[in-house]
């Protein structure tokens, strides 16, 4: 397993070692041994599944109360990827984070508490899992609009099918960071 740091402080990209053979290929997607320097003495509590089609982008999501590491794996499709550092006091503060995804690679993201997260899917679908280390609960999540001017994000998709509310998410400088501050003992 090769681990690759970004300029987002302490998101981590994850390249698994994967074994091959005529039948196909075989990689562990979590062993907490291999992975416990990586998510830093956290344990995920939920694991989840989304599966959407092309052009539908989710995001930029993230939970304002009880912050979630999460560690996510591409299972099928492509998609574009961006990240963005939500926490006041961290010295990549409102740094974002882009990539590219194909499930043909293999490759894990482990994203920390209070970085946010939103991509779009340029394939035909795709399916996403993920582990938390906090339960969701839809009255701590919160967004930050797509195109928001602040963060100026180029995605690749021009006309992105969006849920009810993440066209009703807020935009970047209206988020009230002093939460964070206080719930991440920052």
């Amino acid at each position: 397993m090769k681990t690759l740091d970004t300029k987002i402080n302490n998101l981590k990209i994850i390249k698994p070692k994967i074994y091959r053979d005529n039948r196909g290929y075989f990689f562990e997607i979590f062993n907490l041994k291999k992975y416990k320097k990586i998510i830093s003495g956290n344990r995920f509590v939920q694991d989840d599944h989304s599966f959407s089609k092309k052009n539908v982008l989710r995001g930029i999501h993230f939970q304002h109360k009880k912050p979630q590491n999460q560690l996510l794996y591409l299972v099928e499709g492509k998609i574009f990827i961006v990240f963005v550092d939500l926490r006041p006091k961290s010295t990549s503060f409102k740094k974002k984070h882009s990539l590219f995804l194909d499930s043909k690679n293999h490759v894990q993201i482990f994203q920390p508490a209070g970085v946010g997260s939103g991509y779009c899917v340029l394939s035909k679908q795709s399916h996403l899992i993920y582990k938390v280390s906090e339960l969701f609960d839809k009255k701590n999540e919160k967004g930050i609009l797509w195109n928001d001017r602040t963060l100026n994000i180029k995605w690749p998709c021009k006309s992105p099918i969006l849920s009810d509310n993440d066209k009703k998410n807020e935009k970047f400088e209206d988020i009230k960071f002093y939460k964070f501050r206080e719930l991440l003992k920052l």
